[in-house]
């Protein structure tokens, strides 16, 4: 099979899991890419591609929904990908609650706004030190009232005008 034969096949959304395990033996990236982000990936090509040497390619797999739990724990480690783990909603709690205590601000930002996060982890990220942090606080559907209330009176504009645009503070 030609590559591009392949790119067509890992492009087609009706493209079965047993085809798309195929296609990984093809070392074209832009295949690999296609397949990682494919959503009829299975967790154990998914698991297989996670181990690639492409950084780009494990993102994909970090934020597959597919992706196991076992997988999202070991790629959480990995400081290039732990951004894309802790924005997946099926990434274990234990691991977000590492990662909202991560030096890195965009994984901190990326855990704020998981689907998943829990309350006390939204409330604990409200009060960081980085206003972008914040921010995506504010933009989490799940953020209560009254942290959105508190995040209301923030010193940064910025953060202000994220809470004004919540649904939950245009309801009052």
């Amino acid at each position: 099979m030609t590559t591009m034969e392949a790119l067509a096949l890992a492009k087609d959304k009706s493209t079965s899991s047993e085809v798309l395990a195929g296609l990984i033996e093809n070392a074209d990236g832009f295949v690999l890419l296609q397949v990682a982000a494919h959503p009829n990936t299975s967790t154990e090509t998914l698991d297989i591609l996670s181990h690639n040497e492409n950084e780009i390619v494990r993102q994909f797999v970090a934020e597959h929904f597919n992706t196991s739990v076992e997988t999202l724990v070991r790629l959480s480690e990995d400081t290039h990908i732990a951004s894309w783990v802790a924005g997946n909603p099926n990434t274990p709690a234990e691991v977000i609650h590492r990662l909202s205590k991560d030096e890195d601000i965009f994984i901190r930002i990326s855990v704020s706004v998981n689907p998943n996060i829990t309350m006390g982890i939204l409330y604990s990220l409200s009060k960081d030190d980085d206003e972008n942090v914040r921010a995506a606080v504010a933009k989490n559907p799940k953020t209560s009232l009254d942290i959105l209330k508190t995040l209301a009176k923030d010193e940064n504009e910025d953060v202000r005008e994220v809470v004004a645009e919540h649904p939950k503070m245009k309801q009052k």
